[in-house]
């Protein structure tokens, strides 16, 4: 002990005796020097302070554990007690915009969050040569147009209005001097049936008849204003006209042909006579038409035809600058616009998002064994805050997923949910899924890929992760199967990307 003493004042008595020397030293030196020596020893000192202090900060920083999220192997599989899944909030109307060519943008007319109404250009690609070429075939549809204009079709209306009349004055005396043969006193239905019908009843011969006259008299008082009409319009009054008298006759020669109808020779000869007259004058409408339709066409033929090429090049050209302009299809909120004036895309580039944020529905995904439980008008809980209801549930399994989709509405008026967010739902009545039922299909973000296993994290009471090896099936989407080595019912960290086994984490509250 006295030798441990010895030395201690030996080195004291030292330091004190290199001290003084070291300050007589100093103290013999220039004043320049003096503060020269007394500047760097001071940097010295703060430098050493910062250093120390910054390396403490780190340190302390780099003990600072990770915060994870713990849930059930079942609740993030969506199995877990058959009542909860995940699901993803989006608008009921939305639309994805892909640019249809490839080109610089030359002008963006809105911004991200705007309301936008339908059919509004978002953006718009370099055009000039589109422009120039609608340019173009407008000015060879005018002169088309023009030349179109010039060009008068043969007139063939005073043989189409000598046909009408003779229509007219034919049906109206076969209607008068025959058909009346089988008709008598008039009634409240129309002229009274003097033969015996049973099908078509009497009632029915009555008030077709009297319809019959009531367009004959349209048809006689357009006998004075033949010249003002279309001669395309006479001729389809008169096949109407003539055609309903034909189907008339056709009926009242069947009844009056029956056994018991009670009809004479004279009457049944009256009506074959009157359709006789019909039938001729169906077979001069309809030759007056084609007549009419020939001379007007054959005039104006190769006109008409430069008029429809002119006009089809016409439509390229729109076509063609339509789609150098980026419209919204749909009225809406633009979620998604990454392009900027001066940007070069591609073919077919998502170019932006519209959708009505204000109409969101769900969408998730059910097992086989869940969709049993499950129907259209189902009440289901969204996050344990709102509520919502089954709307749709699709009638065969998603073939990446292996899963069924289900779209749910929301029902609470006031709602903070928010397009493309991901909800816990919580449904009515399903059946837990057992691992004999079908596997656990955890997101790829909780299971650890390593070099030669798989695993995923617990976290132990002295709140480090604890790994366990599980055997992997097939990668459906974004979730990967779990064929053995986890329960349903074990609690894991819900994303293991960075973790190590072992490492020091804090639990967030959930």
């Amino acid at each position: 002990m006295k030798s441990i003493i010895q030395r201690l004042m030996s080195a004291l008595q030292y330091v004190r005796r290199t001290s003084l020397k070291t300050w007589v030293w100093f103290r013999g030196q220039k004043l320049w020097k003096q503060i020269i020596i007394g500047a760097l020893l001071a940097a010295l000192v703060v430098g050493m302070v910062l250093f120390l202090t910054s390396f403490t900060k780190t340190d302390a920083a780099g003990d600072q554990p990770r915060t994870v999220t713990l849930s059930s192997a079942g609740s993030l599989s969506g199995t877990g007690d058959g009542a909860n899944v995940l699901g993803t909030v989006r608008s009921v109307t939305e639309a994805s915009l892909l640019a249809e060519s490839s080109g610089t943008v030359r002008s963006v007319r809105t911004t991200l969050g705007a309301s936008v109404p339908a059919g509004f250009i978002i953006a718009e690609l370099e055009n000039a040569a589109q422009r120039a070429s609608v340019l173009q075939a407008e000015g060879s549809y005018d002169a088309a147009i023009a030349a179109r204009s010039g060009v008068s079709p043969t007139d063939t209306s005073a043989s189409v209005r000598n046909t009408y009349r003779a229509a007219f004055s034919a049906v109206d005396s076969a209607l008068s001097n025959q058909v009346d043969s089988v008709f008598g006193d008039p009634t409240p239905l129309g002229p009274q049936l003097l033969i015996n019908a049973v099908n078509p009843s009497p009632d029915y011969f009555s008030r077709a008849r009297d319809t019959l006259n009531q367009r004959m008299i349209l048809w006689r008082a357009h006998q004075a204003t033949l010249g003002a009409t279309d001669p395309g319009q006479l001729l389809d009054e008169a096949q109407g006209i003539v055609d309903s008298t034909s189907s008339f006759l056709n009926d009242l020669t069947r009844a009056a042909s029956e056994t018991n109808s009670g009809a004479s020779a004279t009457q049944v000869a009256n009506l074959a006579a009157a359709r006789a007259t019909v039938n001729a004058q169906q077979v001069a409408l309809a030759s007056s038409r084609e007549a009419y339709r020939s001379k007007s066409v054959s005039s104006t033929a190769s006109v008409d035809a430069s008029v429809k090429i002119a006009l089809g090049a016409l439509r390229g050209a729109q076509a063609q600058l339509e789609k150098t302009l980026i419209r919204a299809p749909i009225g809406g909120t633009v979620n998604f616009l990454p392009i900027r004036v001066g940007d070069y895309v591609t073919q077919y580039l998502h170019v932006a998002t519209v959708a009505q944020n204000g109409s969101l529905e769900i969408v998730t995904s059910v097992s086989e064994d869940e969709r049993t439980q499950l129907s259209v008008g189902d009440k289901v809980h969204i996050d344990a805050l709102y509520g919502g209801v089954i709307t749709s549930i699709a009638p065969a399994l998603d073939p990446s997923t292996r899963q069924i989709e289900v779209h749910i509405a929301v029902t609470d008026s006031k709602t903070t949910l928010l397009n493309g967010q991901s909800v816990h739902i919580t449904l009515p009545g399903a059946v837990a899924v057992t691992a004999s039922q079908g596997p656990l299909m955890l997101p790829l973000a909780a299971v650890k890929l390593r070099a030669g296993d798989r695993l995923v994290f617990s976290v132990n009471e002295e709140g480090r992760l604890v790994g366990h090896i599980v055997t992997v099936g097939e990668v459906r989407g974004n979730r990967i199967e779990i064929l053995s080595g986890l329960t349903p019912d074990t609690r894991i960290v819900t994303d293991a990307r960075g973790l190590s086994e072992g490492q020091k984490v804090s639990i967030a509250s959930i």
